[in-house]
């Protein structure tokens, strides 16, 4: 349960690193090479739609940090997980989602993700 836990963590850093190569280098760790990540506004399949994803997603939220949001709880190759999205200083999160990972190798497969709070548009 703590390698899961250990890739889950890395999960999270991807989405907030801002350094190119250094989220490239934690992608290529985290996702097999054909991964694929869903949620409702986003779709993408291999390191490198995921790198434009999460690239995307710090630009319409720059600065904001994502963290995870209590436990991981995971079972034969199934990993499921809340998360924030937090502004800097804020006390509530933004965005919180949910998360469901389907693993191979010991790397994320699949990540389908939901969100339960998104901001209204304005």
């Amino acid at each position: 349960m703590n390698a899961t836990r250990d890739l889950i963590a890395n999960y999270i850093r991807s989405w907030n690193e801002t350094d190119p190569l250094r989220r490239r280098a934690l992608i290529e760790d985290v996702y097999a090479e054909h991964a694929s990540y869903t949620d409702p506004l986003a779709q993408a399949r291999g390191w490198e739609a995921i790198d434009a994803t999460i690239g995307a997603v710090q630009d319409m939220f720059p600065g904001h940090r994502f963290t995870l949001a209590g436990e991981v709880d995971a079972h034969h190759d199934v990993a499921r997980f809340h998360w924030h999205l937090v502004a800097p200083g804020a006390d509530e999160p933004l965005v919180i989602g949910f998360d469901v990972a389907e693993l191979d190798g010991g790397r994320i497969r699949r990540v389908h993700g939901f969100l339960d709070k998104v901001p209204m548009a304005a």
